[in-house]
């Protein structure tokens, strides 16, 4: 029964969502995801998935959730969120496959309609295999409806 649910969530994501995205970096190094608006023009919510090919034990996979408030009157946007994988993650300074992370991220204006680039900056707290703290960042293409 639980497979079938994840199984429902991940085919009806997509018609939820306001935009597909695609990012470099931080947690897993190839993450794509949705975002789902949960209050209009103030609070997103974010679902991904991730593949990491530099980790120290091989391929690994993760995925997180993540709650995101935008600024008002600007491009900014802030939050946190949560992730899982089966290896480590990307990290500046300590590495770990569970963690917590706060979020800061704006738009690059780049002038395409439906396309933005954006850039995020990840404070990380690893709960696994040790406690730690960490230094995040990606760059991204969303693709918004």
């Amino acid at each position: 029964m639980k497979k079938l649910a994840v199984l429902l969530v991940l085919m009806l994501a997509p018609a939820f969502a306001q935009s597909l995205q695609v990012s470099l970096g931080s947690p897993f190094g190839i993450n794509a995801g949705v975002r789902l608006p949960l209050i209009p023009f103030l609070l997103d919510g974010r679902a991904y998935a991730g593949l990491n090919f530099f980790s120290s034990g091989g391929t690994s996979f993760g995925g997180g959730v993540d709650a995101l408030v935008s600024i008002p009157l600007t491009d900014v946007y802030a939050g946190a969120g949560l992730f899982l994988g089966t290896g480590n993650a990307l990290s500046l300074v300590n590495t770990g496959t569970v963690g917590a992370r706060g979020i800061i991220g704006t738009y690059l204006n780049v002038g395409l309609p439906l396309v933005g680039i954006f850039v995020e900056a990840y404070p990380t707290f690893y709960f696994r295999p040790t406690s730690a703290f960490g230094l995040g960042g990606a760059v991204g293409v969303n693709v918004g409806f």
